[in-house]
């Protein structure tokens, strides 16, 4: 989608006053109800406390309108698993069948975004329950990411499913959504 001829609907800018982040905590508890309608269960809590710290919280806007959400886990730090660097998010889960060329275009942007800064993965710890592999899953895959079997995070002992993304250099994030220099700040990765 674009506004006027050749410039950008969509946009991605960093979450700062709080009236953004409630509306970000909103974002993610309506997903969470879209994903209940559909049987998937889907625990926010802990999203929702992110949203609320003082974690770096990326909005992607579609026409000054809220459509999805990114949080870097500030604790995590840059993660040297499956063969390279990359980095912690957390983001509002899509609807399936609800939101999917934004989620696709926020896939494809945050590829971009990582690649542009020396990382080779972005990883998202999934909550596991007993509904979530189904139709999230399948549409999570459709959008590029892999999931791994899940695990028991050693800090608290919930089950995730891990999951990555590969960072890849994509052009037409850059076409169709406007990025603020400071919406997802990230360490750049020295060449070794």
């Amino acid at each position: 989608m674009m506004g006027t001829v050749g410039t950008p609907v969509y946009a991605m800018l960093r979450v700062r006053t709080d009236a953004a982040r409630a509306e970000a905590a909103a974002l993610a508890q309506e997903a969470a109800l879209g994903l209940a309608e559909q049987g998937i269960e889907h625990p926010v809590d802990e999203l929702v406390a992110l949203i609320q710290s003082q974690a770096t919280v990326t909005g992607f806007y579609d026409d000054d309108t809220l459509v999805g959400c990114l949080v870097v886990d500030p604790d995590a730090g840059l993660p040297h698993r499956g063969g390279g660097p990359g980095v912690w998010v957390s983001l509002v889960p899509p609807v399936p069948g609800r939101d999917d060329q934004e989620a696709r275009l926020l896939a494809l942007w945050l590829a971009d975004h990582a690649a542009q800064h020396g990382l080779e993965w972005v990883w998202w710890n999934l909550p596991v329950t007993g509904r979530t592999r189904g139709t999230l899953l399948e549409l999570l895959r459709d959008l590029g990411w892999e999931d791994l079997p899940p695990v028991r995070r050693a800090t608290d002992g919930v089950r995730v499913t891990p999951l990555r993304l590969r960072a890849e250099r994509r052009p037409a994030p850059a076409v169709a959504v406007c990025t603020s220099p400071d919406a997802l700040p990230l360490p750049a990765v020295s060449a070794r």
